[in-house]
């Protein structure tokens, strides 16, 4: 949790989990790119409040992006960073080609939080 936000003002509007599936000849560069995505977002981008990869212990390829973000906007502006980061978009898509090349699947699913 972003130490500069006292816990009582903190308020997560938006989540984002993404179920995942990594090619197998490409888990060693998506493991550095989770990485780098994770210390470059966490602490660090405005309005982020939760992000990270979770790796399945049974099947190493499998991954769960949890993010928590605070609005839409924060969440526009941290992808506007991926790209800078990782590159240009798969043409037709908003995420860089680099990082979903790697995918077999990713499945994202959106979430509001209920008060």
């Amino acid at each position: 949790m972003p130490r500069d936000i006292p816990e009582k003002e903190i308020r997560v509007l938006l989540t984002i989990m993404i179920h995942a599936k990594v090619k197998k000849e490409c888990l060693d560069e998506f493991l550095e790119i989770a990485s780098l995505l994770t210390r470059e977002t966490l602490g660090k981008r405005k309005g982020c409040i939760s992000y990270s990869f979770n790796q399945k212990q049974d099947n190493p390829n499998e991954f769960i992006l949890h993010e928590q973000w605070q609005s839409e906007e924060n969440l526009n502006e941290h992808i506007r960073q991926l790209i800078i980061l990782l590159g240009p978009p798969k043409p037709g898509g908003l995420l860089p080609e680099r990082l979903v090349s790697m995918y077999e699947y990713a499945e994202p699913a959106y979430y509001k939080v209920i008060e």
